[in-house]
């Protein structure tokens, strides 16, 4: 397959999307370096960073689509939080917006920096793209030659979990047609969160290891005892909280922020901030956070797809289905532990109100319970899920990409390395086993994959034959 290249005819997305990128800045051994060793060298970063987008305007390297929507010169700015960043006034429909797009996470200072690389909201799907590898582009082109980037959920021979210092990808959704539109996106959402969770695992190791033994039975890797995602099982503080009677609540079109807040018991929209998915952003966005940092470009961009059709579909019906927090912390907890293997708790849906919301979602949601075929797995989950949003992804040509494929495979393909179910944490437990349990051999081939999706965004490891479904 060619590399991908910026079509002549851009594929419109429904509603606008913005990615936040968070990668790791380590040296060649996988150690971070303090926050006061990198003072001066993210300074320097910035500057290049500003820099390099400068120069890409001035010589037309940009897109015209993209040159269009960018009002003035990238420009250096200064963040109360952050320390200096690199901002960019975008144009998005009438009016703009002005976006922090290159400099350091603000959560995290004194342990160590974390490069946060933020795309403005994109009503194309090729403008995200090319922004999402443009941005990691630069971030390789101007970080020092003793460091190197890779993205997982966490560092692999980080040797403990500290607040702040993990990974991840956030989404923002925007462009709704009214505030009810929002609300009913937001529900739709929240219902798959525990199948987002599962597609989008990869953190698998802590000081080196895995959690648990890996094994090959057949061409399938047996590690029923590895978390998957070790981050979400540890940030308990900057996501939702694994507790039904505080898990962020379905709303209902003209409800109070108050009734979110008191659910999720925060005293202010800023101090609630950090969901699974908040729906009260500053900017009238839903911010999505829950999902590892990706190991390739092509997988967050397929996520952005996912998301895309969600919110399709929920504008398609008139009533969204509550799936219940109990179920719903049930098997957002089973994803993280296990991934796509993990158990689907269908037992504990309220089945009476969801089918009386929609009884056809219901089905596809829960499994067949007239013939007593309730799913059991969060992959069977899976599959039903892109099964429902088959049609909106072959009519908005979303399937018609490549940039899907890798999730797909995940749940319904012949993986050249392994059975399906196959995330990219399974990925890298495959690399463990492969470099003989040699975590710093595994590393360099991050390190390597990072360059792969810079030099290509459709890239993905995971490859193989995707069955008919």
């Amino acid at each position: 397959m060619s590399p991908w290249q910026f079509p002549k005819k851009p594929l419109e997305l429904p509603f606008s999307m913005g990615v936040e990128l968070e990668l790791q800045m380590i040296t060649r051994d996988g150690l971070f370096l303090s926050g006061d060793q990198l003072v001066h060298t993210m300074q320097k970063m910035v500057e290049d960073a500003t820099e390099v987008l400068i120069r890409d305007l001035d010589e037309s390297a940009i897109p015209k689509l993209i040159q269009q929507k960018i009002r003035s010169d990238p420009r250096i700015t200064q963040n109360e939080e952050k320390g200096i960043v690199t901002s960019l006034d975008y144009k998005i429909g009438s009016k703009g917006v002005d976006i922090e797009i290159f400099g350091r996470d603000g959560n995290v200072a004194s342990i160590t920096y974390i490069l946060e690389v933020v795309t403005p909201p994109c009503t194309y799907l090729d403008e995200l793209i090319w922004w999402c590898q443009r941005l990691v582009s630069i971030a390789e082109l101007v970080l020092p030659k003793n460091l190197f980037l890779i993205s997982t959920g966490l560092n692999p021979v980080q040797r403990e979990y500290y607040r702040g210092l993990s990974f991840g990808t956030h989404y923002h959704l925007g462009k709704f047609k009214d505030e009810k539109e929002k609300i009913k996106v937001y529900n739709m959402i929240r219902n798959f969160i525990p199948h987002i969770v599962a597609l989008t695992v990869n953190s698998p190791f802590m000081n080196g290891v895995p959690t648990d033994e890996v094994r090959i039975i057949g061409n399938r890797y047996a590690a029923p005892g590895c978390l998957r995602s070790i981050r979400l099982k540890s940030n308990v503080s900057m996501l939702s909280r694994s507790d039904p009677r505080v898990y962020i609540p379905y709303l209902y079109p003209g409800q109070d922020p108050s009734y979110f807040l008191g659910v999720i018991e925060k005293a202010s929209l800023e101090d609630a901030r950090f969901q699974d998915v908040f729906p009260y952003t500053e900017w009238g966005t839903i911010e999505l956070r829950i999902c590892d940092a990706q190991l390739s470009i092509a997988r967050t961009i397929g996520m952005a797809l996912t998301i895309q059709a969600l919110a399709l579909l929920a504008r398609s019906m008139k009533n969204i289905p509550d799936a219940g927090s109990h179920l719903l912390v049930a098997n957002r907890d089973a994803a993280i532990t296990r991934g796509l293997f993990g158990t689907f708790r269908a037992e504990q849906a309220p089945f009476r109100e969801m089918m009386k919301a929609n009884s056809k979602f219901t089905e596809y949601y829960l499994g067949d319970f007239k013939k007593n075929k309730l799913h059991n797995y969060m992959f069977e989950a899976v599959q039903k899920m892109y099964i429902l949003l088959k049609d909106i992804l072959q009519k908005r040509g979303f399937l018609q990409t490549s940039f899907l494929d890798s999730l797909l495979l995940s749940v319904f393909g012949n993986v050249k390395v392994a059975q399906f179910p196959f995330t990219e944490a399974e990925y890298q437990l495959y690399l463990y086993l492969q470099k003989q349990q040699n975590i710093y051999a595994v590393l360099k081939e991050l390190i390597l994959l990072t360059v792969k999706c810079c030099e290509d965004p459709s890239y993905s490891p995971i490859t193989g034959k995707l069955n008919k479904w």
